[in-house]
C-alpha cells in the first residue's frame, strides 16, 4: 500500500495564479487524516488512498466565501501530482514535495 504520511509542500496552479500551502498527513490503511494549511487558515483533511491513487478533500472558507479543495491524483516516487476540483471556483493542477 501506498504510504503518505507526513509533512508535505503542497504547491497549486490555478487558471489565474499559483499558491503553496502544506499539510501533515497522517495515514491508517487505506484512509487519510491530517491538518491542511493554507492562507486561508488550517483544516482537516479526509481522504483515501487506493494503489497509488489519491483522494482528499479540505474545505476552505474565507470570510463569507466557502468551497472545498477536493484533490486528486497520484504518487510518483516522492512527488505527488494531480488535479484539483474547486467546484464553481474553478480547477487547478497540483503538486507536493515532502518534507524531510
Amino acid at each position: 500500500m501506498t504510504n503518505i504520511e507526513g509533512s508535505w509542500v503542497v504547491h497549486i496552479r490555478f487558471i489565474r495564479g499559483e499558491a503553496t500551502h502544506s499539510m501533515l498527513v497522517e495515514q491508517e490503511g487505506g484512509v487519510l487524516g491530517g491538518r491542511y494549511r493554507s492562507q486561508y487558515g488550517e483544516r482537516r483533511i479526509e481522504g483515501s488512498v487506493e494503489g497509488n491513487q489519491i483522494r482528499w478533500r479540505v474545505p476552505m472558507h474565507y470570510q463569507a466565501v466557502g468551497a472545498t479543495y477536493a484533490f486528486e491524483g497520484t504518487l510518483e516516487g516522492e512527488t505527488l501530482q494531480g488535479r484539483v476540483d474547486l467546484g464553481e471556483y474553478w480547477q487547478g493542477t497540483w503538486e507536493a514535495k515532502r518534507v524531510e
